[in-house]
């Protein structure tokens, strides 16, 4: 059989080098590191074992390039938001304007049915086998997109210290992690309106106790 009656309408005219991240982040996410082979992903890719080498010199370093661009993609997608919700609400841009933007753009890849579970599944693995250099989560996601949260913040409520600013963040993106694993724990269970509330409910939610903890620390530092 060609390698084009292998691949779908779709990917027919894509390049070598994409097949091959997109076959390696669905495997990866499915089967781990260890055992992804280069011939799996290869075959899936419907492309020669050689094209690893030539396009990433090994399978060390296509999984590297992969994570690399899967959170490159999320870091801008955050950080594109925060800023767009800022230019457009203007002088009249509020804390909920700000933690709703990020609040939007952190859990809807993550949502997603499939994009995001194998996103979920990636993070897992990683963490369990990690093969990525120390520090790479910390300078390519977490503390780009971060700093660019706490600027805005910090613009529509300048009386709160950068320190705790950091620390709402933290408490902020861990409420709305809880909220994606119930979601996943819903799907799986016979009673999902026991352990879950619809998604948009919750993010709403989230923003209100927020914003509404954030201005009253403000408010007490300033009282005090």
């Amino acid at each position: 059989m060609a390698l084009s009656d292998r691949l779908s309408p779709s990917n027919q005219g894509e390049p070598t080098r994409e097949r091959l991240l997109k076959s390696a982040e669905r495997l990866f996410a499915r089967r781990g590191y260890a055992l992804t082979s280069v011939r799996a992903i290869t075959r899936e890719a419907a492309c020669n074992i050689a094209a690893v080498n030539y396009h990433f010199n090994g399978k060390h370093n296509l999984y590297r390039e992969m994570f690399r661009q899967r959170t490159a993609a999320l870091r801008e997608q955050r950080i594109s938001r925060i800023r767009l919700a800022m230019d457009e609400a203007g002088k009249m841009a509020s804390l909920e304007t700000v933690l709703e933007a990020f609040a939007n753009a952190f859990v809807e890849p993550l949502a997603d049915e499939s994009r995001g579970r194998t996103v979920m599944e990636l993070m897992t693995r990683e963490l369990l086998d990690p093969q990525l250099p120390p520090g790479f989560f910390l300078s390519e996601m977490i503390l780009p997109v971060q700093e660019a949260l706490a600027e805005a913040i910090r613009t529509v409520e300048p009386g709160i210290p950068q320190r705790a600013v950091r620390m709402c963040i933290q408490s902020f993106v861990g409420q709305l992690i809880h909220v994606l694993r119930m979601r996943t724990m819903a799907q799986r269970s016979e009673q999902p309106s026991e352990v879950a509330f619809p998604l948009p409910e919750s993010v709403q939610h989230i923003v209100c106790f927020t914003a509404a903890g954030i201005r009253a620390y403000t408010n007490k530092r300033g009282s005090s």
